[in-house]
């Protein structure tokens, strides 16, 4: 592969959504997934992003606007659609919004892998200067920031329990204080303390968008107990996701 790309897939489906992700990561790229475009924005602010991986059929936003929508606010964003969507009508549509790929499911990944190695020549074409380097983590040439924004990027893909802080800083090569020190100068908080934020505001979207077992979202987000969801999730909020599940339904 000739560069590290910055890669957000959205897909609805849990299962494939993470094994396109691992598989992205496999080959050398910074991948992380969201389920649907709520936290695009979001996503797009936090942290640098070469290329979205979309489906188009999504909850909420579809991804004919989501794909019209990153392009307007990101000119130079690359765009793959991966859907089962085949009619000559909907590929009309999808590079109308501004997609530059339009793959159709089943899609393999070296297929895929294929689709984004060509595409990296124009988002980071060699010689220019404008690639970013390999990470090498046992490397004084990275810096430390470059490290943690990796890191961060591993994070919101991680499901079920979060690796400790002693792990995350060896795996990522900086000491267990500076791991922590300079993620805080980056993001504001705390990794724990991130980390957990993040989680309970998809855990919220979950309760208000989905019918997601209680009990699933909160073994998805790593806790032993659904009561301790609960507990922290009320902690953040105010209310108990059963609660906000709940008014959402009588709101039907």
């Amino acid at each position: 592969m000739t560069c590290r790309l910055s890669v957000i897939v959205i897909e609805d489906h849990d299962d494939l959504r993470a094994v396109t992700v691992a598989a992205l990561r496999e080959l050398g790229h910074s991948a992380r997934g969201l389920p649907d475009g709520e936290a695009l924005d979001a996503e797009l602010r936090a942290a640098r992003t070469d290329l979205l991986v979309l489906d188009l059929n999504l909850p909420g936003e579809d991804g004919i606007s989501l794909a019209r929508r990153a392009r307007g606010v990101q000119p130079d964003i690359g765009i793959i659609i991966v859907t089962v969507r085949e009619q000559l009508s909907d590929k009309i549509a999808g590079y109308d919004s501004g997609a530059d790929i339009y793959l159709t499911k089943p899609t393999s990944i070296e297929e895929l892998g294929a689709a984004i190695a060509a595409l990296a020549r124009r988002l980071r074409p060699p010689g220019t200067g404008t690639e970013p380097p390999e990470l090498d983590f046992a490397s004084d040439v990275t810096s430390s920031r470059d490290k943690v924004r990796a890191l961060r990027d591993y994070l919101i893909g991680v499901t079920g329990k979060v690796p400790t802080l002693a792990g995350l800083a060896g795996q990522f090569g900086l000491s267990l204080r500076r791991c922590n020190d300079v993620f805080t100068q980056e993001y504001g908080s705390s990794i724990a303390a991130y980390v957990s934020g993040y989680r309970l505001e998809r855990a919220r979207e979950a309760v208000l968008t989905t019918n997601v077992p209680l009990k699933v979202i909160a073994e998805r987000l790593g806790y032993t107990h659904v009561n301790h969801f609960n507990a922290a999730f009320s902690r953040r909020f105010g209310y108990p996701p059963g609660a906000l599940r709940k008014n959402r339904k009588e709101s039907l």
